[in-house]
């Protein structure tokens, strides 16, 4: 009997596991792109920095990984929230201009 097929196998649970990971993965790299909206007439400034230049910005400043990065419109334009989990333990957000690169806080 094949090891995945088994139902308490380590090799079965280690496969769903990846699996998992894999597809949250691609999930996370969805999300992280800005949302167009389809029925918006006003034209809205163009971010010059892609939501995974922040992600590396925020990572190169601040070390960790980065968990999450997600997209709002502001008056000025683009910003990025990069969420980071730490190497102390900490979860930490922070805003990235999407107009210049800059670190909001």
């Amino acid at each position: 009997m094949s090891l995945l097929r088994h139902p308490n196998s380590p090799c079965r649970w280690l496969a769903v596991l990846l699996l998992a990971l894999t597809l949250g993965s691609f999930h996370q790299i969805a999300s992280a792109e800005p949302r167009r909206d389809q029925g918006s007439q006003e034209e809205r400034p163009r971010a010059r920095v892609s939501a995974s230049q922040a992600a590396s910005i925020v990572q190169q400043r601040y070390g960790g990984k980065v968990m999450n990065v997600s997209t709002r419109q502001s008056g000025s334009g683009i910003i990025y929230g990069v969420k980071i989990l730490q190497t102390s333990g900490h979860m930490r957000t922070v805003n990235v201009d999407g107009q210049t690169g800059a670190i909001l806080n």
